[in-house]
């Protein structure tokens, strides 16, 4: 009796089976290849650039939360998606007292929508920002995905941060709860 394992030959119809399938999925694939016209390269060229705009512009976005946070550092910089848009948002829940000294939690957030759209080679931005609980004007820019339309996105980017920066530090009737900590 032999020490090796032997296993048993695969059946014929089984070995035929795997073949029409393996053969099948290859007509498909080269189906696929074949109905690509030039107008759907072109298509998934223009989205690929799409996405290199957007992620140039959230380089440009992350720069300036990295300054924020140097001088509100208890934000947090989430990433996601919201209706139906690519979505920035810097975000802080705090706990202060109000005027009175009664402690509540207010939220603040200064949040980006990016839109990119390839068909027509336009992007837009939206911001929106919230203060302690308050929500401030919503603002919109739109321009063309070029050079010329990323200079215009980096500056309202920066006058979004500036103006959000303008609301959290000005003036409130709410402070910080003492720690008994002498600073």
């Amino acid at each position: 009796m032999s020490s090796s394992k032997t296993s048993l030959p695969m059946s014929s119809r089984f070995r035929d089976k795997l073949k029409q399938i393996r053969d099948a999925s290859q007509k498909r694939i080269e189906t696929s290849h074949r109905i690509r016209t030039e107008a759907d390269i072109q298509r998934s060229q223009l989205t690929v650039a799409a996405f290199e705009y957007r992620e140039a512009l959230e380089a440009v976005i992350d720069d300036f939360v990295e300054n924020f946070l140097t001088e509100a550092p208890g934000f947090a910089l989430t990433r996601g998606f919201f209706e139906g848009k690519y979505m920035l948002a810097l975000r802080c829940d705090e706990n202060l007292l109000d005027g009175d000294g009664r402690p509540g939690t207010y939220f603040s957030r200064l949040m980006f929508l990016l839109d990119p759209h390839s068909n027509d080679g336009t992007f837009a931005i939206q911001c929106r920002k919230t203060v302690r609980d308050k929500d401030r004007e919503t603002t919109h820019h739109a321009t063309t995905m070029d050079e010329t339309g990323r200079l215009e996105l980096e500056a309202f980017i920066e006058t979004a941060f500036l103006d959000f920066a303008e609301h959290y530090f000005g003036e409130t009737n709410l402070t910080r709860p003492s720690t008994g900590v002498p600073s």
